[in-house]
């Protein structure tokens, strides 16, 4: 099954043209990996995908009944002034907290689960953040570096879960400049030469 088509994405910003004519569909059990330098639009194609961004031309087409979406951008999307118990109650409903509070005791946050968000490391910032991610049954992943500030054993465990994940047959989109060891086609957004 088809999750998301995009049909001749093109996105410019005022006479700076980020990407031309991308056309591409995922299905169930498939990943796409996103691949750029900075400034190639990587994150913009991702909020393209999301409904958050407009394209210039072009469209993106969900299923009916559209996917249910897993989020994470580059930015964790975590409140520094709760601990990390009081964001995953506000992230979760109560049908994932289970699932959330074992992953917690997996990532190692469990001994700082009452503490205050902003006291913990970037790394812990980023792996509270994944736990939303993590924990709910989505059909699609689509993930904007999420390997950014992760240990390597951190890395690997996300790894694991997404290759299960697209068993399972979810599908993933995800941007990395960090190999995520799991199989996906790749899209290659190129940086547009001065001239």
């Amino acid at each position: 099954m088809q999750l998301i088509t995009a049909n001749n994405l093109s996105y410019s910003i005022n006479e700076n043209q980020l990407f031309h004519n991308l056309t591409f569909a995922l299905d169930s059990g498939s990943g796409l990996h996103v691949k750029g330098g900075n400034g190639s639009g990587k994150s913009t194609l991702i909020r393209i995908l999301l409904g958050l961004t407009s394209p210039t031309k072009g469209e993106v087409i969900f299923p009916e009944p559209s996917p249910f979406i897993s989020y994470l951008g580059h930015k964790n999307a975590i409140k520094q002034y709760l601990t990390p118990l009081q964001n995953l109650d506000l992230m979760l409903d109560s049908s994932s907290l289970e699932s959330a509070m074992t992953w917690m005791r997996t990532l190692g946050l469990a001994r700082v689960q009452d503490e205050m968000t902003a006291t913990l490391s970037f790394g812990q910032q980023k792996k509270l953040a994944l736990i939303r991610v993590l924990s709910n049954p989505s059909d699609l992943i689509i993930l904007d570096e999420p390997f950014v500030g992760l240990d390597d054993s951190s890395r690997d465990l996300l790894s694991k879960f997404l290759s299960a994940r697209l068993d399972d047959g979810a599908g993933l989109v995800l941007t990395s400049h960090i190999d995520p060891q799991v199989s996906c086609d790749e899209l290659i957004l190129r940086e547009k030469e001065d001239v």
